[in-house]
């Protein structure tokens, strides 16, 4: 049996409706109409990902973590070794320094040895 709607819910009906087309078709253009700049730059970030090797500095982070420092690097040559503040820390993070030519500095941080090697 067919159920009758008043003219105030067919109203509510309608403009629903209109409400949800309007916004599935927004949203259908947005999709089909990526402009050519991003797909470009997404190209390029997946060729630059690709073509490009990291290694780890694996002697430079376990010596780090053996001092119970956070190791920060990247892969231009950047290190860097945080340690909270001590004197025995000082002595181990002035001999993490050396090994590695990275510059030694302290202060309310703690230890922290960094620079390029």
């Amino acid at each position: 049996m067919a159920k009758t709607y008043s003219e105030l819910e067919a109203w509510a009906i309608f403009i629903g409706a209109l409400i949800i087309g309007v916004v599935l078709t927004s949203l259908f253009w947005a999709f089909i109409t990526v402009p050519e700049e991003v797909k470009e730059i997404e190209k390029e970030i997946k060729n630059a990902t690709e073509s490009v090797s990291i290694e780890k500095p694996e002697d430079f982070i376990t010596f780090c973590k053996k001092v119970d420092g956070i190791a920060n690097w990247d892969n231009k040559g950047f290190r860097q070794c945080i340690v909270k503040d001590s004197e025995k820390n000082l002595i181990v993070m002035n001999l993490l320094c050396k090994k590695f030519n990275l510059t030694l500095s302290y202060g309310s941080f703690g230890v922290k040895c960094e620079g390029k090697s």
